[in-house]
């Protein structure tokens, strides 16, 4: 592994998660979590978060956990970070300055059906999902390819052939 990590950003249902475990096992390093990390740090679930304290306590909390990342001497790992942390443009000068910054992108649908697929997802436990996604989507595709270094596009790839297309990228 280079002493460079790899940092996993991209919308909801683009598979940064479980793409950042396999890549860190592949790499044989940590695998972090964005949510994870504010899991820990506050012992409340992301949907408690969001329920009780709210969104924008909720990035703030990303904003922390990306400084204390930054200010550790740790420097073999990927990280998974949840779709919305390119909001801050603080964010995205840490995310930039921590190391290679690959944006997993998928077509809007596909994006879409793995969204759903999962449980927990706050920002789409509304009456319109769809289009509540879709106004997502389209604030923070701009912001995704102004923070990365690289994009793959996932909307035909498995799991292990995105992990190859970045183990060949970087």
């Amino acid at each position: 592994m280079k002493d460079t990590p790899i940092i996993l950003i991209g919308f909801m249902g683009s598979g940064k998660s479980s793409i950042g475990k396999q890549l860190a096992k592949q790499l044989q390093c940590d695998s972090l979590d964005t949510d994870a990390l504010i899991v820990a740090k506050t012992g409340k679930s992301i949907t408690a978060l969001f329920e009780t304290e709210g969104e924008a306590r909720f990035r703030a909390l990303e904003t922390e956990v990306l400084g204390e990342l930054s200010a550790s001497s740790k420097k073999s790992f990927v990280l998974s970070t949840g779709g919305g942390i390119v909001l801050s443009e603080q964010n995205r000068t840490i995310l930039k300055s921590l190391g290679t910054v690959i944006w997993l992108n998928a077509s809007p649908e596909v994006l879409f059906e793995r969204a759903r697929r999962q449980p927990h997802r706050p920002l789409l436990e509304v009456e319109y999902p769809r289009r509540t996604f879709d106004q997502l989507l389209a604030k923070r595709l701009s912001l995704y390819q102004e923070t990365c270094n690289l994009e793959i596009d996932t909307t035909q790839l498995s799991y292990s052939k995105t992990v190859k297309a970045i183990l060949d990228l970087t």
